[in-house]
């Protein structure tokens, strides 16, 4: 039962925990190091992302499962796969939040940010759709990408190589757990996704509608 209500109430929760962090912003702001307001920032970006890409039509959800061939998904199983996605940006955004003060883990969300902002342009073409938008996309450029930028800008002065590669290692390390947990949702198990990822390579390459 308590995995259900999750599974159907994920993104209001994650709704009111991005409120949060925005009401914090407006009490705290002037005693914040510019690293933690970006992160801040990127919160409720990434909180209005979601909204944008779970409840526009032809949402992330439903481009990415015809890309990986999964066909007949429930709505039930939509929403596990985005509580999935719930619990990542928690790792992903909330986790640095709190822990500004440490470098590497400060630039995990503006990996994310970057990544995202790519990933929604180039979906454009991957899944090729009719018109210069893909769910998602609107969110990831006007907020999650400057908010990357100024992350970086302060908070990266300095920062060695191996912290750098720290951070990659944090965030593939939660995007690749996510990824197993989101298919995991549709039935999909980690021995079926290489077969799974040679279907959206071909996807991709137009090899197939």
């Amino acid at each position: 039962a308590s995995m259900e209500f999750w599974a159907k109430h994920n993104l209001h929760i994650l709704t009111v925990a991005g409120i949060a962090v925005a009401a914090y912003l407006a009490i705290g702001w002037d005693g914040m190091e510019p690293v933690q307001r970006s992160i801040g920032v990127f919160i409720v970006g990434v909180t209005l992302h979601e909204w944008e890409e779970m409840r526009f039509p032809g949402g992330f959800f439903d481009l990415m499962s015809k890309m990986f061939g999964i066909k007949d998904a429930t709505e039930l199983q939509m929403e596990k796969a985005h509580g999935a996605v719930a619990i990542a940006i928690v790792f992903f955004a909330y986790v640095p939040f709190f822990l500004h003060e440490i470098a590497w883990l400060a630039m995990v969300p503006a990996i994310l940010g970057i990544f995202e902002s790519f990933i929604y342009v180039a979906g454009i073409k991957i899944h090729r759709l009719k018109r210069p938008y893909s769910p998602g996309m609107a969110t990831a450029l006007l907020i999650l990408l400057p908010s990357a930028v100024c992350i970086i800008a302060f908070g990266a002065q300095g920062m060695p190589a191996w912290e750098w590669l720290l951070s990659i290692a944090y965030y593939l390390a939660t995007f690749l757990l996510m990824e197993v947990c989101v298919w995991g949702a549709f039935g999909i198990g980690p021995k079926e996704l290489p077969d799974r990822a040679k279907g959206a390579r071909a996807y991709v390459l137009g090899k197939r509608p």
